[in-house]
């Protein structure tokens, strides 16, 4: 097996399957467990944190949660790779699957994110689930039936049966068609394909499993009063779709609607369906050129075999892919680092009092808190709970 012949940029695709690999094989041992209850939801998470006969429960609690953010993190760096090597300008039908099935990828994706800050069923989980209920009743004509109809039909069995089996059994058949019928037909085949991209994922199992123990990501005992917004500015899964509801802080109506649902979803479709917006080009033909056109022309062919045969095309590629992945992440970062991803239960627990000491049985009737329906107020207290109360 000759490593030296891929790139570096190839493997992260790889990468991303190996990690949703240790994220499903983590969450098996999860869900022996849990407790798909309301009323039981949380403690069973919490007993991985006070249950000494598992005693590693806490550790691959905390590496499922710091797997999800790195899986996503090496996914976008493989979508921003994909762009910039322009892979969608690749005719072939099969390649066109690969680019289409990669971005109906996405959506499993984030719905396997979505469905998982729920299932503890503690103050963050209860909030999530009311914010996204509303963030689809946003959608003009169907969007308040459809706002209604998530939260009548939300149940926790129902949230878990769709984290555990039918969002994974959608990515599996995805994944499929996206890569492993294609790898199938390689010499080693899945194995080979998987053993080739294990070593460069060592480094990111590493980092996962060493954040897991210093930096944890468990909501406390609601018993226990802990530090106000603690891990206020610590990088938590959920940034990635909570970028989705900053235009709602900064806009209002109409303007918050366009941004945070009619791009976003145009964006989506647009990458999805990428290939299908250009044409095949004609070959073209060699034609004479004028002197200054000739001196021109080699000039470049001499540059271009400078940047083949030497590191600055490899340190170019790499400074475009960190540059932009960066760019992005950077947002990201800005926009929502003030969210206390840690910090619910900074004031929803029971020392603070039962009224806010755990997400009320009689959620689904809003007009008992008609504030769940205001949605400005829910993002602003979500990222700035001091603030917005």
């Amino acid at each position: 097996m000759r490593f030296e012949k891929f790139h570096w940029r190839y493997y992260f695709g790889g990468i991303a399957l190996l990690l949703l690999c240790l994220q499903l094989l983590i969450g098996i041992f999860l869900t022996l467990f849990y407790q798909p209850h309301l009323a039981e939801a949380y403690l069973s998470v919490q007993g991985f944190y006070k249950n000494w006969d598992v005693p590693v429960g806490a550790w691959l609690r905390d590496g499922h949660r710091w797997g999800a953010f790195f899986l996503f993190f090496v996914l976008v760096i493989h979508v921003v790779r994909s762009l910039l090597r322009k892979d969608f300008l690749n005719f072939e039908a099969r390649s066109r699957i690969i680019w289409i099935t990669g971005g109906l990828l996405l959506l499993p994706m984030g719905a396997l994110l979505l469905t998982g800050f729920i299932l503890p069923w503690e103050w963050k989980g209860y909030w999530w689930m009311e914010m996204i209920a509303n963030y689809f009743g946003f959608i003009p004509y169907i969007g308040p039936s459809l706002q209604q109809f998530l939260i009548d039909a939300f149940t926790m069995n129902r949230n878990f049966v769709a984290h555990v089996v039918i969002l994974p059994v959608i990515s599996i058949v995805l994944l499929d068609l996206h890569i492993f019928s294609k790898v199938r037909k390689r010499k080693g085949g899945i194995p080979r394909y998987l053993l080739r991209h294990m070593l460069l994922s060592v480094p990111f199992i590493i980092i996962i499993a060493a954040l897991a123990v210093y930096l944890p990501m468990p909501t406390a005992d609601p018993e226990m009063i802990p530090t106000p917004l603690e891990g206020e500015k610590i990088p938590m899964p959920e940034w990635f779709l909570l970028i989705f509801f900053v235009p709602f802080m900064h806009f209002k109506d109409a303007m918050a609607s366009f941004l945070g649902i009619y791009l976003a979803f145009a964006l989506y479709l647009g990458l999805t369906f990428l290939p299908y917006f250009f044409k095949r080009s004609a070959e073209k033909t060699e034609k004479h050129e004028p002197g200054g056109d000739i001196v021109f022309k080699e000039f470049r062919h001499v540059l271009g075999n400078m940047l083949k045969i030497g590191f600055m095309r490899k340190l170019v590629g790499f400074l475009t892919v960190f540059l932009a992945a960066g760019t992005l992440f950077g947002f990201l970062y800005y926009e929502t680092y003030a969210s206390p991803t840690l910090g619910c239960n900074s004031c929803h627990n029971i020392a603070m009092g039962s009224g806010i000491g755990s997400p009320p049985d009689n959620f689904k009737d809003r007009s008992k808190e008609p504030k769940l329906d205001n949605s400005v107020w829910m993002i602003e207290h979500w990222f700035y709970p001091q603030q917005a109360w």
